[in-house]
Parts: structure tokens; C-alpha cells; sequence
């Protein structure tokens, strides 16, 4: 059911989330101004923002009060940083890539699998962490640059 709530909002939207999921876990809440700073964005576009996820019952927002995620935001704040974590993992400890790189990478991709690819992924992942294979892999590709 949470894959196809999160389907069902635009990538913007699922940023949106994913900040306000951030603010909350620091401060239990998030401001609009700190949400626009963290988005690079004008008030107006957050007060749009915040306004259709409150409608679709994934933030609670009042014009001038803090906003914090609904339940079911939540849930879907969670598995987007869930998800992105999963892929973050592959891309600098499977692939070997730097970290700052995997979470950017982690960070575009999340929004485009679903949790049946997700559970795939952690089982590889874990699967490939139980070998020597990650290490052959990774020096194989030191060898190359």
C-alpha cells in the first residue's frame, strides 16, 4: 500500500517529504523557511508544496506553525530514506564508489524503485558482503583508473 501512495506523488513531492522527514528527526519539526533553504527554494513554491501534502494527509500545516508529518507521511518519509540508504550502501560499498557520490546517485534513484527491487537489492547486498567478491571487485577497478 506505502509503494503505491509513494508512486502516486511526484518526485518534487517526495523531496518535500524526505526534508520535512530530516527537520522532524532533529527538531520534531520543520519550518518553511529551513525547508526552503534546504531545497534551494522561494517560500511560495514550499507554501505550494506543503499545502497539496497536507491535502494528500501526509504533513500536518497551518500558515505560520511548525510542520510535522502525518502517520502516514511518515511511513513514507521512512521508506524513501530506506530505500535510499539500500542504494546509497550498493554504490560505495559493493561498487566502491565515494561516498558523497552514492548518496547523490542513492539520492535520484530512490524515487524510481519499488519495495519488491528494494528487498531484492538489501538481499544482494547482503549476499555479496558475506564473500570476498566486493574486494576482488573493488581492486579490479582501482587497477583501472
Amino acid at each position: 500500500m506505502d509503494d503505491e501512495n509513494l508512486q502516486q506523488l511526484t518526485e518534487n513531492q517526495q523531496e518535500y517529504l524526505e526534508v520535512i522527514y530530516e527537520l522532524c528527526k532533529e527538531q520534531n519539526h520543520a519550518h518553511s523557511k529551513f525547508i526552503a533553504d534546504k531545497l534551494n527554494v522561494k517560500m511560495s513554491s514550499v507554501t505550494d508544496a506543503l499545502q497539496c501534502l497536507a491535502k494528500k494527509k501526509l504533513v500536518n500545516y497551518r500558515s505560520r506553525h511548525p510542520v510535522t508529518l502525518t502517520p502516514l507521511g511518515l511511513k513514507m518519509a521512512e521508506l524513501l530514506d530506506s530505500r535510499q540508504k539500500v542504494l546509497s550502501d550498493f554504490f560505495c560499498n559493493i561498487l566502491g564508489f565515494e561516498q558523497e557520490y552514492s548518496e547523490a546517485a542513492a539520492c535520484k534513484i530512490e524515487h524510481i524503485i519499488d519495495k519488491k527491487m528494494e528487498r531484492r537489492l538489501k538481499a544482494f547486498i547482503s549476499a555479496l558482503k558475506r564473500t570476498s567478491i566486493i574486494d576482488e571487485f573493488n581492486e579490479k577497478q582501482k587497477d583501472k583508473t
